[in-house]
């Protein structure tokens, strides 16, 4: 009987990422880093505070009211619950008190299903349905359970875990978002800050702040990201939900392990920290900004951060026909980036940049910007590059390099990359960022007269436009 009490208390870490969220948000309160630290008391002072939050809601009438940011929640997160219910205007405070209490109270053994607990396997204490659990998948997963059966089976240790996941939880706009990772360590540190944010949240009160931004969850995931101290050794997980009778609602995005400690070298790394705002700069519209559609494509579609890079570039340089000055602060990140999150083969990377410096060498050769206009052109999606290395070709033959340098301005591994590939369009990309930074190693710069700078800047313009259309409604 010992040992089953023990199990009672005892919080383990199962397959569930809302039970994994809870469970350190339990030790969070008990201020300890890891659930397997928390002792029988500890968990049970946890529980009971947990308790104390909801009963400070007795005597607050509406939500809005001070000490009512938990029934706020409460409509979200445990609908027509003791918390909640119907009659909840016609109850005196000591009755709402009476019902929090009996519904957060471990049941005693006589009362058990004698059945395992769904999480984790040890005795279950009682059967479960919405008030407790947050299920929100689908209309219709509400609490639909098996015949004979009262919810779902949970021992008091995974069902105060879910009970303790909104701490972990950011609460607004009447969803819950939490960020889960099989990174322990690193959920351990996301997780231990939201509830000292939910906390003070709790007692200060819900103030009405300004609408959220566009991808305002995916930016404070990228931040939080970038903050960490260690090395993220598992993908990211932004999960917004609600358990509403109004809505709904559960909506899963990972964060990659790639672009997650990619992100998080952007902080750590002096050089791609200083190329990081050219980059940010590079991802934004008219409507978001910068950072927020950064963090959007690092989680949605991470090949658009290379094609918005390169896309915003040529955007510049068909504004002023010269190669943008940004271009050598961005190459740490453009190059990491290829490696590290698009996983391209450092050979292939490498052979790209030696092609990039045989066409700049033979783009550089001539100041007049037609060639240069010629090149960018037939890089955009609508060119032929193609035809543009068949008529350079001859060119490269003729054009007087150093002898260790390739006869062949195009070599057939080079030509698969850039026609063949599954990725083609990435290396394309990457092919014109290369060569806009070997020009700009080189110091090159368009000259002309005004009038023919001006009709280059009108042809670079549409051919920009046409990419970054197209790329944006991908």
């Amino acid at each position: 009987m010992a040992e089953v009490s023990h199990q009672q208390s005892s919080v383990v870490l199962t397959a569930s990422p809302l039970q994994r969220i809870g469970a350190f948000a339990l030790a969070g309160l008990a201020g300890v880093e890891h659930p397997q630290e928390l002792t029988g008391e500890m968990f049970t002072r946890a529980v009971d505070g947990m308790t104390r939050d909801l009963v400070g809601t007795v005597r607050v009438a509406k939500a809005a009211d001070p000490g009512g940011f938990w029934l706020g929640a409460s409509y979200m997160l445990w609908p027509n619950s003791k918390l909640n219910p119907t009659a909840r205007g016609r109850q005196a405070p000591e009755e709402r008190e009476r019902l929090i209490r009996e519904w957060r109270v471990l049941a005693g053994p006589a009362d058990w299903p004698g059945v395992p607990c769904a999480y984790c396997g040890r005795a279950a204490c009682g059967w479960f349905g919405k008030v407790d659990i947050p299920l929100g998948a689908s209309i219709g997963h509400r609490n639909t359970t098996a015949r004979g059966h009262d919810g779902t089976a949970l021992c008091y240790p995974c069902v105060a875990s879910l009970w303790a996941f909104p701490y972990g939880a950011a609460l607004s706009g009447g969803r819950a978002a939490v960020i889960h990772s099989w990174d322990d360590g690193f959920l351990a540190d996301m997780t231990r800050t939201a509830v000292a944010r939910t906390r003070q949240a709790a007692v200060a009160g819900a103030a009405k702040g300004p609408k959220p931004s566009a991808y305002a969850r995916e930016l404070a995931v990228l931040s939080a990201v970038r903050a960490y101290g260690r090395r993220i050794t598992c993908g990211v997980e932004l999960i917004v939900l609600s358990n509403s009778n109004k809505e709904q609602l559960l909506v899963t995005q990972e964060l990659g392990q790639p672009v997650a400690e990619w992100l998080r070298s952007t902080q750590r790394d002096s050089k791609r920290r200083a190329g990081y705002p050219a980059l940010v700069a590079t991802q934004g519209t008219k409507q978001v900004p910068g950072e927020a559609f950064l963090a959007k494509r690092a989680f949605t579609r991470p090949a658009q951060v290379l094609d918005f890079t390169v896309g915003r570039l040529l955007a510049e340089v068909s504004a002023t026909v010269l190669v943008p000055a940004q271009t050598p602060a961005l190459a740490p990140l453009v190059y990491s980036y290829c490696r590290e999150v698009l996983t391209m083969d450092d050979k292939d990377v490498e052979r790209i940049g030696e092609l990039a410096r045989r066409l700049a060498a033979l783009l550089g050769q001539d100041s007049r910007p037609g060639p240069f206009r010629d090149f960018i052109r037939a890089n955009s999606k609508g060119g032929n590059l193609y035809g543009w290395f068949r008529s350079k070709g001859v060119e490269w033959l003729l054009f007087p390099r150093p002898a260790e340098t390739s006869p062949v301005l195009l070599p057939v591994r080079d030509y698969r990359l850039l026609f063949e590939d599954e990725r083609a369009w990435s290396w394309r990309r990457l092919l014109v960022f290369a060569v806009l930074e070997a020009l700009a190693e080189a110091g090159w710069q368009p000259k002309g007269s005004q009038q023919e700078l001006q009709e280059i800047k009108d042809d670079l313009a549409g051919a920009a436009g046409a990419d970054n259309e197209e790329e944006v409604g991908q």
